[in-house]
């Protein structure tokens, strides 16, 4: 398995932003509209150094909170401009489940709805539940958000109705920039969703926006006698020791980019759907160590040995049932840089001693979300968990945002061109 630095240009540059106290900020989404670099992260009260969960003090024994922000950024230095909090105002009926808030949103533009989000949901009340019929046992949703001109969540459209029934909502593809609201759901399969449910015939077809600029990338493919192989799995990677996450040591204290930015309020797949995000078993000897905190300026928890103590709690999640996954999922928006050709990247993950194991892969689809070309496998950082959620194209200058064992937001700028340049043309079924 390759790090993605051996295949193309790659400049990290870790935000460190953590707007809210005692939760953590990971799997960000950036977007760009030609003016303004937007990105939301996704804050909880959890987060997985080394596979492994750490609550935060303030956590509910059972299930997890998630706050999101938007951030606006310099694209020069990358330091936060703003930061609001995405205050939830829908106005929809919560159900008594641990789990709340709108997880690992998307952000993406249409014509029709102006800049809207993407979320796994499993807070929302539901009519007919599934499961054991507790809502913490409910499969997540896919749910269509709108903003007001602060980023508040004012309108909350759950993905539900009789196309939806039985399938796996959790990550879906948004198309930016179009007429309409457009989903991949199984990248492999090319199923294309509106915010109705399954699009067919002409309707399948994406189209882009209005307003979209007709100057896309003019790179092309190198094509190829057949189709690209399929990815094989990536080796097992050997056993390591532990050791604690690449967090500053305790006894330094190391600034936060943009920890001067105010925080303004208002401003193909099988899932065992039992099991809830922070699953891996939690640690015996990881801690967090309690830091001084301030809004102004937040400041991360460095990670220590220590025996736990009444600051930190560990998930113990009972029952433990791991899900079983095939194929490409999740991952950013689509881009369209050429006239029928969308860019994303997705990841896929399999168990390795019980702990997950991800890397991605950039990949085209076309206008009716069909496989056009693939990447070779790459990992994103040297970690187990990586969780690629946003891409913004400027030129030939490409930004993946991306987090890391659910505590750190990080942004990977490559070229376009470069990038454009592994991928290997799929020969249409």
């Amino acid at each position: 398995m390759k790090a993605v630095q051996d295949l193309i240009p790659w400049k990290v540059i870790d935000l460190g932003l953590r707007p809210f106290p005692d939760l953590w900020s990971f799997n960000n989404s950036i977007h760009f509209d030609g003016e303004t670099w937007r990105c939301v992260l996704r804050c909880a009260d959890y987060c997985m150094p080394g596979g492994k969960t750490v609550r935060s003090k303030g956590a509910s024994p059972m299930g997890q909170q998630t706050k999101n922000a938007l951030v606006i950024l310099d694209p020069t230095s990358w330091r936060s401009i703003k930061i609001f909090e995405m205050r939830e105002q829908d106005g929809f009926p919560r159900t008594s489940t641990p789990h709340r808030g709108f997880e690992d949103m998307r952000i993406f533009r249409t014509d029709k709805g102006g800049l809207q989000g993407i979320a796994a949901s499993l807070h929302l009340k539901r009519e007919h539940r599934t499961g054991d019929g507790m809502p913490q046992h409910q499969p997540p949703e896919q749910v269509l958000l709108s903003f007001d001109g602060e980023y508040n969540i004012v309108a909350a459209q759950p993905l539900r109705g009789e196309g939806w029934s039985g399938m796996s909502q959790k990550n879906w593809v948004p198309f930016d920039n179009v007429a309409e609201p457009r989903f991949l759901y199984s990248i492999s399969k090319g199923a294309l969703f509106d915010d109705r449910g399954p699009v067919h015939g002409d309707a399948a077809r994406v189209r882009p926006s209005a307003s979209a600029s007709p100057g896309v990338s003019t790179t092309e493919i190198p094509p190829v006698a057949s189709p690209a192989p399929t990815p094989p799995p990536p080796p097992t990677p050997p056993p390591q020791k532990e050791a604690p996450p690449s967090n500053p040591a305790p006894d330094r204290r190391t600034p936060i980019r943009g920890g001067e930015a105010r925080v303004i309020r208002g401003g193909r797949v099988a899932l065992d759907t039992m099991t809830s995000r922070p699953s891996s078993r939690p640690s015996p000897h990881l801690s967090v160590r309690s830091t001084p905190h301030s809004s102004a300026r937040p400041s991360p928890r460095p990670y220590s040995r220590a025996a736990p103590t009444d600051s930190t709690r560990m998930l113990g999640s009972g029952r433990i049932l791991l899900p079983k996954y095939s194929g490409l999922r999740g991952g950013t928006q689509l881009v369209r840089v050429g006239e029928d050709a969308w860019l994303g990247i997705g990841h896929e993950m399999k168990f390795v001693s019980g702990r997950k194991y991800y890397w991605h892969v950039f990949f085209l689809v076309d206008s009716r979300g069909k496989m056009k070309a693939v990447g070779p496998p790459c990992k994103l950082a040297p970690e187990g968990i990586e969780f690629a959620a946003g891409m913004a194209i400027d030129g030939d200058r490409v930004v993946v945002s991306f987090g890391v064992d659910d505590m750190n937001c990080r942004l990977g700028e490559t070229s376009l061109s470069a990038l454009l340049a592994t991928l290997m043309s799929v020969e249409a079924k």
